[in-house]
């Protein structure tokens, strides 16, 4: 069979076609998980905040905790995040160039919303992403401002159409924050607005006494599997989607179960762990949530261990969406041995 040249040109651009996609890939899983340990430690700081504050003492808290997430993953250099109720109204905020005296900072937040980036944020709903403030007319520098801003990411937190908060990271250097910041912020910021909804809901409760532990009991303080951090530490952490498929998993979840962590990746699916007569039980309720059947999943199941034992096990967990598909994020535990 003659080969001629232009079917040798024609593989090695395939080739190449094929390396660029593998990178493609490569690089988005690096991204995902980067992502999900971010996610791992602002739930797992989470737990920890709704058992030792309240009020706005816990939602300044949880502020704190969320842009220092937002500062590792993207390197900034300063940072600020507003906190906005329901009627767009900002109740708690944190300036990146801090304390600041209660007069002065509403008037910085009116001019920051009004004619800033946070502002263009809050209107659009959309990241917005300033490669030299000395070109981009968004960008408000402020009287007196301590520190330099040459990039911006401003990001918006948001939950379904609500504008939870928004967030602006700021760095010295000119190009610092690119596509790939933009990227790796809007995907945690699905888990920033579920944790800050839970809390705002939690907080809410609390100011009208009327405490409802069972209604998020994906993140509620008062569930007891979360009563200690000693009891945090024991969680099985999950992302799940269609038929229970594993997006994420924690290494105590693949413990749980008596796998190592790869082996449990292999298992592909949650039913896997579900023992056989339960499987189509809890497959009902992951597709009964998935769908819209209840926000929550809260219930036990018999699990069923690499080693052919059967432990009881406690699950729950949260819808939400997740890279604009619908997953469920939560925990389980083990509570005790069963007979079998």
């Amino acid at each position: 069979m003659e080969v001629t040249m232009s079917d040798l040109n024609k593989s090695k651009q395939q080739l190449i076609q094929e390396l660029k996609a593998l990178r493609r890939q490569v690089d988005q899983l690096k991204a995902t998980r980067i992502v999900f340990s971010a996610q791992h430690q602002l739930f797992k700081t989470y737990g920890t905040i709704m058992q030792t504050a309240s009020g706005s003492l816990m939602l300044r808290a949880l502020l704190q905790d969320i842009l220092h997430v937002a500062g590792r993953l993207t390197k900034a250099e300063e940072s600020s995040l507003f906190l906005l109720n329901t009627d767009g109204v900002v109740t708690e905020s944190i300036l990146a160039r801090g304390a600041t005296l209660p007069r002065y900072k509403k008037q910085i937040i009116g001019q920051v919303l009004d004619q800033g980036l946070a502002g263009w944020v809050s209107r659009h709903r959309e990241v917005g992403l300033i490669k030299d403030t000395i070109d981009d007319d968004r960008w408000l520098t402020l009287p007196d401002q301590p520190y330099q801003v040459r990039s911006v990411l401003a990001v918006p937190i948001l939950r379904g159409k609500r504008l939870l908060g928004i967030i602006t990271l700021m760095h010295s250097q000119a190009g610092h924050f690119g596509s790939k910041s933009a990227r790796l912020m809007e995907m945690t910021a699905e888990s920033m607005a579920l944790i800050l909804e839970n809390a705002q809901l939690h907080s809410q409760q609390q100011q009208l006494g009327q405490q409802s532990p069972q209604k998020y009991p994906v993140l509620s303080p008062t569930n007891k599997l979360t009563e200690s951090s000693d009891n945090f530490s024991s969680l099985g952490i999950y992302i799940i989607y269609s038929k229970g498929n594993f997006l994420y998993v924690n290494p105590k979840m693949a413990e749980i179960f008596g796998y190592s962590f790869g082996e449990l990746i292999s298992r592909q699916s949650l039913l896997q762990v579900v023992a056989e007569d339960k499987r189509k039980f809890v497959d009902e309720r992951i597709t009964n949530c998935l769908q819209g059947q209840g926000k929550n999943l809260y219930f036990t199941f018999p699990g069923q261990c690499k080693d052919g034992s059967r432990i009881n096990v406690e699950i729950y967990g949260s819808r939400t969406k997740l890279y604009g598909k619908l997953v469920i994020i939560g925990a389980l535990r083990r509570l005790n041995h069963l007979s079998g």
